[in-house]
């Protein structure tokens, strides 16, 4: 957690610090996933919030950083199955991505690392298992001047010849450092 607080903290002060062409920002906001495929078997809608530092590079385009949090309970009836009381998957992206702007609508491929995280609890005792795995999105929205950023994404990781996707709503703000 040290490392994504140390990271955000390195975007804050790049994009306030080096004048570029173009508009540098950072942006904040809540995700609502809902996971897709064998995924979606698993899972039920997830929720989380993301932070995401853009470094204007020309007219219409950013290089973007996205990290975030989403937490997915695992469904009722495989919990029963399992033997567990509660179990949730956890996923933290760490994403490097291009924003192309065009006045307001934006597209925005992604690629980078996805930490996964299973936790399962029966009783007082519980049980976590991390992973890696690497991880791309795809997405697009519409950024108001107001900072206000509505937008969908669609993301998936793959490890071993397996795979998981999901699709993700956001709503967030981006505060822009344009001089």
């Amino acid at each position: 957690m040290r490392k994504l607080f140390l990271t955000i903290a390195i975007i804050i002060i790049t994009l306030t610090t080096h004048a570029q062409k173009g508009n540098n920002s950072i942006g904040f906001g809540a995700d609502v996933g809902i996971p897709l495929g064998d995924f979606g078997d698993i899972c039920t809608v997830g929720f989380g919030g993301y932070a995401k530092g853009l470094l204007g590079i020309g007219n219409a385009g950013q290089v973007s950083l996205t990290t975030g949090y989403t937490v997915y309970n695992v469904k009722s009836d495989l919990r029963q199955m399992l033997g567990v009381d509660k179990s949730s998957v956890r996923i933290i992206p760490v994403l490097l991505g291009y924003r192309h702007n065009m006045k307001g609508v934006y597209l925005e491929p992604q690629l980078g690392l996805g930490i996964f995280s299973a936790k399962a609890s029966v009783g007082n005792v519980s049980a976590t298992n991390s992973e890696s795995s690497f991880a791309w999105g795809f997405g697009g929205g519409y950024a108001w001047q107001n900072g206000v950023d509505l937008g969908v994404n669609f993301s998936g990781a793959a490890k071993d010849g397996s795979s998981d996707s999901w699709i993700s709503f956001r709503l967030g703000y981006n505060i822009s450092f344009r001089k």
